[in-house]
């Protein structure tokens, strides 16, 4: 066969995969990153998906429609949206927590992101299925800063927390279950226990 044979299909799936208008690159890793969706990319301290910190409140029912449920009060509220498939412990949700932008009263934007599908991913590979080992080993100040009780699912549930890269985890049993993002700096149990009142916390 000859050579220019062999190149033709190889050049048209170069150009193939470089107009994929999903893939995104970035230079934060040395990991190839091109097969990142940009839909499902968790980047800490920022984003998930579409979603990022800071943006505002009236843009999520473009985005994700209206919620199908949530929780209000004193201005602040969490919104849940759940996706048609199941995990282990409940169904596919992306949640948002939102409150005002400031003093003022007049816009809110968003303060956290959680989901817990194993879709989303860190460009480093981590998701709802990984170790608390896996977390420990990529965020050094990774800490446990809350235990709790979900007689839902008969189970403890234990919270780290990144504080200055701005990713929280939820572990059962050493098995990540659920991903937040939140401010690079801030704690993300000032606001976290809003969500499920249910929980009971222990520590």
């Amino acid at each position: 066969m000859k050579l220019k044979n062999l190149l033709i299909p190889f050049i048209a799936a170069l150009f193939s995969c470089n107009s994929n208008s999903n893939s995104i690159k970035l230079n934060a890793d040395s990991l190839e990153t091109d097969s990142v969706k940009a839909k499902f990319l968790v980047t800490p301290g920022k984003s998930i998906g579409r979603i990022y910190l800071g943006q505002n409140v009236n843009e999520l029912d473009s985005i994700l429609g209206k919620p199908d449920a949530g929780d209000a009060a004193m201005g602040k509220a969490w919104g849940i949206w759940y996706g048609k498939k199941n995990t282990k412990y409940g169904r596919n949700e992306i949640a948002i927590y939102s409150s005002y932008v400031d003093s003022t009263m007049t816009g809110k934007d968003v303060k956290q992101i959680r989901v817990n599908s194993s879709k989303f991913t860190t460009i480093t590979g981590l998701n709802t299925e990984n170790s608390l080992v896996n977390f420990t080993e990529k965020y050094p100040d990774f800490k446990k800063v809350a235990t709790y009780v979900n007689d839902g699912i008969g189970d403890t549930i234990l919270l780290y927390d990144s504080r200055a890269n701005g990713i929280a985890v939820e572990f059962i049993r050493d098995i990540s279950r659920a991903v937040i993002v939140h401010k690079k700096g801030e704690i993300v149990n000032e606001t976290y226990l809003t969500l499920y009142p249910e929980w009971k916390k222990l520590d």
